[in-house]
């Protein structure tokens, strides 16, 4: 439980940096492409990473083809649900729909980035500990 403590506290450090970052260039650079409904994509997307990196975590110590599969398992289940946010938000704003894809894009890219560096930098330092 103490690794996803930390896990959370670094997930709202990187929550409060992205979101500050968007919102200077939303302030300057890209004021003309602002959507308020960001601020609440941000959100989803921070809780699921952070429900779906718990999942992950649970399953470290289960061995590497129970963790392969529930990796997959929780990537599946959260392409899935992306897919169906981003789904509907295009037939509801036709019209802001490439914003909100490339917000989404740009988000989905630094909070996997981010999940997938905290994993590896755990299941190395968990290979360590066994030698």
């Amino acid at each position: 439980m103490q690794i996803f403590k930390r896990f959370l506290l670094q997930e709202l450090f990187f929550t409060v940096l992205v979101a500050t970052v968007a919102l200077i260039l939303f302030k300057t650079v890209l004021a003309a492409f602002y959507l308020p409904v960001f601020w609440i994509l941000l959100g989803i997307i921070a809780v699921l990473t952070a429900i779906f990196h718990f999942s992950i975590i649970q399953m470290q110590d289960k061995g590497a083809s129970k963790f392969a599969a529930r990796f997959m398992m929780v990537s599946g289940i959260k392409m899935m649900i992306y897919l169906i946010v981003i789904t509907l938000y295009a037939f509801l704003f036709t019209e802001k729909a490439k914003v909100f894809l490339i917000s989404f894009f740009t988000l989905y890219l630094l909070y996997t980035a981010f999940e997938v560096y905290l994993i590896v930098r755990h299941i190395r330092k968990q290979d360590k500990n066994h030698v």
